[in-house]
């Protein structure tokens, strides 16, 4: 990249170190002051505006987010940016307002956030740790086995709180260390899938069952090697002990008559379906069109993104969803 301070450069050279796709936004910074071309008053002889590379690189600092935005934060929690909002409003969460590219932001400082996260339940909750344990490369309910001579031992992982823990198909509780030490390894390694964008979910519950050979159980192993933990959700319930499986839709290249029986016995909300290739799981999302002004599209486009709402369909079915419980 660009390294002598006394260079001269284009214009399109400033939007690449300032990461700004639209020549507009350059002259806007050029009408408020806060770039300054070196032929502003002849750039006709030149066909173009030239700039002081020295004079870029104190705007590219000035630009520098002073903290994590209100998104990032959501994101770094799991939750919306119009909780965080309230979080701040509640004073819970310190931040600060700041102008940042033309626009008043709320901000907060990395260190804050962190202690927010230690002090706050919420903060305690990192999205999937529950059931997915990153370091390790190993989820709830995933299946170990110990192959020897006589026969095949299987374990089941039960939890994946710091010590994970496994229980045998003899019953018997293990941490990992010393399930592995006795010989288990896991029966499949879980790879990192794509996200997959399609809407929506089908929702299975599992009653919880410390019998490591439960049919229930080898659809998680389905899910994990098909899905992965990217595109799953595993809540817990532990009123009804049992577990509420949230998976995105899938087409599972089986297609065996009591895997279709053992999917629609614990199948609380979505589609199954067969087909040439295999078993096709779907959400029971269907598309419902609206027309509306250019006006309202920009403000519904605003409000979902004050939302954390990915587009103006996700926040519809987060307003009809809010309209059914109240």
């Amino acid at each position: 990249m660009i390294d002598n301070p006394s260079k001269i450069i284009t214009i399109e050279d400033v939007m690449e170190m300032l990461a700004i796709s639209s020549k507009k936004t350059i002259y806007t910074y050029i009408q408020q002051g806060k770039l300054h071309p070196i032929n502003k008053d002849d750039w006709h002889i030149e066909g173009r505006y030239e700039f002081d590379l020295e004079d870029v690189v104190r705007l590219k600092e000035e630009l520098k987010k002073p903290g994590l935005t209100t998104k990032e934060v959501a994101q770094q929690l799991d939750i919306s940016v119009t909780t965080v909002n309230k979080y701040i409003k509640q004073e819970l969460l310190p931040a600060f307002q700041e102008e940042y590219r033309g626009i008043n932001c709320y901000f907060v400082h990395e260190e804050e956030l962190e202690a927010f996260k230690r002090t706050h339940e919420i903060g305690r909750k990192p999205s999937k740790r529950h059931f997915y344990h990153a370091e390790q490369n190993i989820a709830l309910f995933q299946l170990f086995v110990k192959k020897d001579e006589e026969k095949e031992q299987l374990a089941r992982i039960i939890s994946v709180e710091d010590p994970i823990m496994a229980v045998t198909e003899q019953h018997e509780e293990l941490t990992l260390e010393e399930l592995i030490d006795r010989g288990f390894e896991a029966a499949y390694t879980i790879e990192s899938k794509k996200m997959i964008t399609k809407e929506g979910y089908a929702t299975f519950t599992f009653k919880q069952t410390a019998y490591a050979k439960s049919h229930l159980y080898k659809l998680m192993d389905l899910f994990y090697q098909y899905l992965s933990p990217t595109n799953m959700r595993i809540t817990p319930q532990e009123e009804k002990e049992q577990f509420l499986i949230e998976i995105k839709p899938i087409l599972l290249t089986e297609s065996s008559h009591e895997l279709m029986e053992l999917l629609e016995s614990v199948l609380v909300s979505g589609k199954i379906n067969k087909r040439s290739r295999g078993i096709y799981i779907d959400s029971d999302l269907e598309v419902v069109r609206v027309k509306v002004t250019s006006d309202l599209k920009e403000e519904l486009q605003q409000k979902a993104k004050e939302l954390g709402k990915r587009n103006i369909e996700e926040l519809l079915l987060y307003a009809v969803q809010n309209y059914k419980t109240n």
